[in-house]
């Protein structure tokens, strides 16, 4: 019998991720940390997905019926749908999931400002009656990056998004272990039987979901020089980001690879709070601009690597549609004397800044090494505080002042697919309180963006984009320091993996 039971056991498949950060919590609407959105991908799904076209696709949901007058959605549910507990998934629960959704996302919000009703008609069907015609509706419910419109149990999605829920339940092809979830540690989701995937061969965030390994583990290894001994050594199987200074690391390894991941492309940004002195004041705002440049970040974190980065300042991505160089020499020319200046003008008074000094994303470790003598060297009293990206993830939302939990400055990075769209570009809402994290707040923002949502001639959409660029970088909700395309490390072992601008594992297996 324990021969019997080994056997069992060994037999089991396990797939080992190291993602960037902690997974401290599984709700990718409470938080828009992307390694949250990462990690429950594996366990929530969603009524539409983006294909690698980037056209949304039915996922959860069978379709949508359009009335002619473009105001009437109707959406009906595929068969076999069931959440992790075993109940079936219902159009209740889509209702209540989409509308905790909307509450936060930009995206969302703009849907839910044109919407006049949301209900279930049925235990199948889901009703959405817009105000006026949006050519956007879809494209807001297969949206594929934070927040992702997930769907979960009704009784959970009437938790405000505000609060996470801690111990959650979705419909994906893996479910979590809540009993092997340890924060800091690991978490560990187990294949779900239940979970019935599309026809169609997968795409991107779209098509069929083939969970192949019996488990998933998420492993939280600190020190990026371990986790790649790690990934060499056979005891992991992926990680998210291998630094460029450590990509020697792979050289004539043949148990694991590196591979460019161009898809995934990050635009890096300093982001600013507008709340808490001493950047509450415009002028200390632009002090910070001239401050810092974009090279020595781009070069300290990918070394002579040239092809992993690009100097850029353009608020929607360079290379895309709404691609801009207005307004932009203020952040592209670093001028430590005349940062001085604007801050003997402004009446700084020596006001500390809090860095928080990320020091287990090796990207975030160079950044915040380089961060400090900078700001220094400008005239800045700085306050470095080393810590981890789970906690930054989480003080972040605090509107408190600094000395209470709350904060001045912190680095994150946002996809292209989430930057190059003013309607999901979280830095052009200027929605004050209701803006992300840093808060700017304009008015005139929050009008160009309106008329961007029904804009209908591209040329129009190019004008307003390149309108919310100037207002932006004069406004200084972050502070842009080039855009990334960083390479991930990957077991030889495996096939299937899903080149994209977000990490997905389903359809992954072992070769062996």
């Amino acid at each position: 019998m324990l021969l019997v039971t080994a056997q069992a056991a060994s037999a089991e498949e396990t797939l080992r991720l190291r993602m960037n950060g902690d997974v401290n919590v599984l709700d990718p609407i409470s938080t828009t940390n992307f390694t949250i959105r990462n990690a429950s991908y594996l366990m929530f799904d969603t009524l539409f997905a983006m294909d690698e076209n980037y056209k949304v696709q039915p996922q959860m949901a069978e379709g949508a019926v359009v009335s002619d007058d473009g105001l009437v959605y109707t959406i009906t549910l595929r068969d076999g749908l069931k959440f992790h507990d075993g109940s079936p998934v219902t159009a209740e629960d889509a209702v209540a999931s989409l509308k905790r959704w909307g509450s936060v996302d930009g995206l969302g919000k703009i849907l839910f400002s044109k919407t006049a009703s949301l209900e279930a008609a049925d235990d199948k069907t889901v009703v959405l009656t817009l105000n006026e015609p949006w050519g956007l509706v879809l494209d807001a419910l297969g949206k594929i990056s934070s927040n992702v419109p997930v769907i979960m149990p009704a009784e959970q999605a009437a938790k405000p998004a505000s609060e996470a829920v801690t111990e959650p339940i979705g419909s994906g092809p893996y479910k979590l272990l809540p009993d092997e979830w340890v924060p800091g540690s690991i978490v560990v989701f187990k294949k779900f039987d239940d979970y019935v995937p599309r026809s169609e061969p997968a795409s991107l965030a779209a098509g069929g979901k083939v969970a192949h390994f019996d488990k998933v583990e998420i492993q939280y290894i600190p020190d990026t020089a371990t986790a790649i001994n790690a990934l060499i050594a056979g005891e992991i199987d992926w990680i998210e980001e291998v630094p460029a200074d450590m990509l020697m690391f792979f050289d004539g390894v043949e148990t694991a690879k590196t591979v460019a991941a161009r898809q995934s492309g990050n635009s890096a940004q300093l982001v600013v709070n507008h709340l808490n002195p001493p950047f509450d004041n415009p002028k200390i705002r632009h002090a910070l601009q001239l401050a810092v440049e974009q090279t020595p970040f781009l070069q300290a974190a990918f070394g002579d690597v040239t092809d992993s980065y690009l100097e850029c300042a353009a608020v929607f991505f360079c290379d895309t549609p709404y691609a801009s160089d207005i307004n932009t020499d203020r952040v592209l020319k670093r001028d430590p004397e005349a940062a001085k200046k604007l801050l003997e003008e402004a009446g700084y008074d020596g006001t500390p800044v809090l860095i928080m000094h990320v020091t287990d994303i090796a990207s975030q470790d160079n950044f915040y090494s380089v961060l400090a003598p900078m700001l220094k060297e400008a005239g800045f009293n700085v306050d470095v505080q080393p810590t981890d990206w789970a906690t930054v993830a989480t003080r972040r939302a605090s509107k408190e002042p600094v000395e209470n939990g709350g904060w001045n400055v912190f680095f994150t990075g946002w996809g292209f697919v989430d930057q190059s769209n003013p309607m999901t570009n979280v830095y052009v809402s200027g929605d004050c309180d209701n803006s992300w994290f840093g808060w700017a707040c304009s008015e005139r923002l929050q009008d160009l963006r309106k008329q961007f949502a029904v804009a209908t001639s591209e040329d129009d959409r190019k004008k307003l984009a390149t309108e919310m660029q100037e207002i932006t970088h004069d406004l200084v909700s972050y502070v842009p320091l080039g855009q990334a395309f960083p390479s991930v490390g990957l077991a030889t072992d495996l096939k299937g993996y899903i080149d994209g601008p977000v990490p997905f594992f389903w359809n992954l297996e072992r070769t062996n």
